[in-house]
């Protein structure tokens, strides 16, 4: 090999490894929190009333347009919806397919026939660059208070982690392990639920 053949194929190396390393680099991403249908509960009867979510996870309260979930490298992993929303939202979803008629409200009546005051415990999303792949983790622990007859029945937890591998360097996969992470804690809290107030 003659030595100008040599220096082109440093050249070329040395571009490609510049390309991938500017292509790895992490940026800051924006989330939007979805939820999808996923527990298959029933045996629901009657009026529910659901509380807004406390967010324990947070000392400070969401701030409207970012709410910092983790970091992707140095740069934040944020979203602009409320997760107190998110839950709120997949939580009345659910139990009206169970057969509640859910209403929510910022506090539980003093005597509710059938009431459920939810918490965020924990919530997270954090991603790792390796040599060729994206490492994406997701964590969520829920809380939920039940009430009949205006007492409190029992408190419930539940917690889901994913973790995901990729190369896909946009928000997607984030969006996706948050959602799924979500959809398997509520698979571990509702059925609970429903059998605690009937």
């Amino acid at each position: 090999m003659t030595i100008r053949g040599l220096w082109l194929r440093y050249c070329i190396l040395f571009f490609l490894l510049a390309v991938f390393a500017t292509g790895c680099a992490p940026v800051r991403q924006q989330v939007d929190l979805t939820y999808g249908r996923f527990v298959n509960a029933s045996g629901g009867s009657g009026e529910l009333f659901i509380a807004r979510p406390a967010a324990q996870y947070s000392a400070t309260p969401f701030r409207t347009g970012r709410e910092v979930l983790g970091k992707t490298g140095e740069e934040d992993i944020f979203t602009e919806n409320d997760p107190a929303d998110w839950f709120l939202s997949a939580l009345v979803e659910e139990l009206s397919a169970a057969g509640y008629k859910v209403k929510t409200c910022p506090e539980l009546p003093g005597n509710v026939s059938k009431g459920v005051k939810p918490a965020i415990v924990s919530l997270s999303a954090n991603q790792s660059f390796n040599a060729l792949t994206i490492s994406t983790v997701a964590q969520v622990k829920l809380e939920a208070q039940v009430f009949r007859d205006g007492r409190l029945i029992k408190t419930l937890t539940s917690g889901a982690r994913d973790e995901d591998e990729g190369m896909d360097r946009s928000s997607e996969p984030i969006r996706w392990a948050l959602e799924k992470t979500l959809q398997h804690a509520m698979q571990g809290l509702v059925p609970d639920m429903v059998k605690g107030l009937e």
